[in-house]
């Protein structure tokens, strides 16, 4: 899996970047691939990938995040799809762990003393798996009645460490998963 953490520039998340092939039409990036970067979080209704959100007409916003995109093309299942995301929200509240933040993961979401610090869906297109998972720096621009938390407010403000060190992290854990998975001889 190929990493590229965006320091130099903000983008902002509106949805679209779920689409296949976000990461190679963008940066050139061509295969199985973790884009990491910072920028606001407004989900267009139409760019909408979880139903129930849709149905309950949630609003998914926040002035400033870090954003992990997945690509994976290895094999398209939203069950899949669904573990490796669960596998990587679990990596980073380990690597949170590791900063002193005792987290606890419900779902695909990870909260700090019961308050939001993440949001995630995950979803395949016809060529792959794809993957958004934010985490809040700040919490400001949040919906009304979400109670969430910033990584700023759990201490650690060098966002662009945190990008690299939590970027590293997945991409060791989905290259080892890998590893495994071929090495092991079928059952006769």
């Amino acid at each position: 899996m190929e990493l590229l953490i965006v320091k130099d520039k903000r983008i902002d998340y509106d949805g679209s970047a779920i689409g296949s092939h976000w990461a190679y039409r963008n940066f050139g990036i061509l295969g199985n691939s973790l884009v990491v970067f910072r920028g606001r979080c407004d989900v267009k209704v139409e760019e909408m990938i979880d139903i129930e959100d849709l149905r309950a007409n949630k609003k998914i916003r926040s002035d400033d995040m870090v954003h992990y995109i997945v690509e994976v093309f290895d094999l398209i299942n939203t069950l899949f799809a669904s573990t490796l995301q669960k596998l990587f929200i679990a990596k980073l509240c380990e690597v949170l762990g590791e900063y002193g933040v005792k987290t606890t993961r419900k779902g695909d979401d990870i909260y700090v003393n019961g308050k939001k610090l993440s949001i995630s869906i995950a979803t395949v297109s016809p060529v792959s798996v794809k993957i958004h998972i934010g985490i809040n720096i700040e919490a400001r621009g949040i919906p009304k009645g979400v109670d969430a938390i910033g990584l700023k407010e759990l201490g650690i403000m060098d966002v662009d460490e945190f990008m690299e060190r939590t970027g590293k992290a997945l991409v060791e854990e989905f290259n080892k998963v890998k590893k495994d998975s071929l090495k092991a001889r079928w059952a006769q």
